[in-house]
């Protein structure tokens, strides 16, 4: 909730103060470079200071940082605040993520890990809605957020649950997972710009176009529902269809949706139910793309390319915002569904040349698609992965006893 909220409430904030689009677009970037720093660094740090005491600290943080921001109207002391903000958000979800996949177990971890999911992406759609409930100009909002963010501590600090021990895994390189599946490694950084674009420069589009903020709440929150409930949909599509298929559809969809929103303008009465539904189809990129290239490796390197996952679309998440906020100065608040609209042409066709140049995986080697929270840490990647191992062995002996019955049947047959 805290989450959601403050970041539509900089965005709108930074707009009324002036800040030039450019300078929005280097300041939300920060909260990216922040999160990849802290999805590296968390997990040593926990080790040697402990899970309660680090999600304390990055909780407290993470409240003061908002805090500082209203306090302190000033282009650097923002984006360093963003840094601090990714980093501690990041290290906060390292430690969730941690608690609940040394709870869960092989039965368990892929329902958990799917309540997660329903969990995160509610509070960010519910988090939209608190920007209504005060004035954005004033410092009211930044307070209700440093106090969710505050809150979050309570049940930790009162929880008597053991703690886990953290776990270390060898990571992937980039150039050794894009030699094994490059369509997923160049999806993800085109899906991180799309996204690191809509989820923090969205609000900034919004009030340059002169939406009041309870068409922005509903402007963002319903473009967070539809990409959530849309998730299954198309992640099932993915698993009877070739992946890389669903994903060039669904981005060139979302461009045909962009340029209806561009032509139409945000005055129309269906402006913010039409980006609901570009929020549909862009949204459940992220986790189909980590499931392509899931598709491509071994069992046991699925958990050595999580970190690398989340490294290349937080690259792409830093670039969306960077890039949007410079083309946005030079060419206006129109140029924002430009953008997505080049962006999505430029997956649709990518991924295109490279269904042309590689088969797809076979039936017996694709894992079943599980929905990742946008948000989501390497740790969350791995229990996935490690859910997708246990799957994969259960599967293992049923298609053993399958082929040696099929055998039998044959021998039976030449009888």
């Amino acid at each position: 909730l805290g989450n959601g909220l403050q970041g539509t409430l900089i965005g709108w904030r930074g707009a009324h103060e002036g800040f030039s689009t450019t300078t929005m677009g280097l300041i939300m970037a920060g909260y990216f470079l922040g999160y990849m720093f802290g999805s590296k660094f968390s997990k040593s740090i926990v080790e040697n200071v402990g899970h309660i005491r680090v999600f304390a600290a990055l909780a407290s943080m993470a409240s003061t940082a908002i805090l500082l921001q209203v306090v302190f109207i000033s282009e650097p002391v923002w984006f360093a605040m963003r840094v601090v903000t990714g980093f501690c958000f990041s290290g906060a979800y390292v430690v969730v993520e941690s608690w609940l996949n040394a709870r869960a177990t092989n039965v368990t971890r892929g329902s958990l890990f799917s309540i997660y999911m329903v969990v995160t992406f509610g509070s960010l759609t519910a988090g939209q809605w608190l920007f209504k409930f005060g004035d954005p100009s004033a410092y009211n909002l930044f307070i209700i957020a440093s106090v969710l963010l505050s809150l979050a501590l309570v049940p930790l600090l009162i929880s008597r649950t053991e703690v886990p021990d953290v776990q270390h895994t060898d990571s992937m390189s980039l150039a050794k997972l894009y030699r094994i599946c490059p369509a997923g490694i160049s999806g993800l950084i085109l899906i991180g710009i799309t996204q690191g674009t809509i989820f923090t420069m969205g609000t900034v589009y919004a009030k340059h176009a002169g939406m009041d903020t309870t068409d922005i709440a509903s402007f963002m929150s319903i473009m967070i529902a539809a990409g959530a409930l849309s998730q299954w949909p198309l992640g099932k599509l993915s698993d009877l269809f070739d992946r890389r298929l669903v994903i060039s559809l669904a981005s060139l969809a979302a461009a045909l949706v962009c340029g209806l929103l561009l032509s139409i303008g945000p005055s129309h009465p269906q402006f913010i139910l039409l980006y609901g539904l570009f929020g549909a189809l862009n949204l459940p990129l992220y986790s189909i793309a980590i499931a392509h290239t899931n598709d491509r490796l071994e069992v046991d390197q699925m958990v050595a390319a999580s970190s690398t996952l989340v490294f290349t679309f937080g690259l792409g998440s830093i670039l969306g915002p960077l890039l949007i906020g410079f083309i946005m100065d030079a060419a206006g608040s129109s140029s924002y569904f430009i953008y997505l609209i080049i962006m999505h042409s430029a997956l649709a066709l990518l991924t295109l040349v490279f269904i042309m140049k590689r088969e797809r995986v076979a039936d017996e080697d694709q894992i079943d698609y599980q929905v990742v929270p946008p948000r989501a840490t390497s740790v969350a990647i791995e229990a996935m992965a490690q859910h997708a191992e246990h799957t994969n062995e259960e599967s293992a002996p049923e298609q053993g006893a399958m082929q040696e019955s099929e055998s039998e049947t044959e021998t039976e047959t030449k009888k």
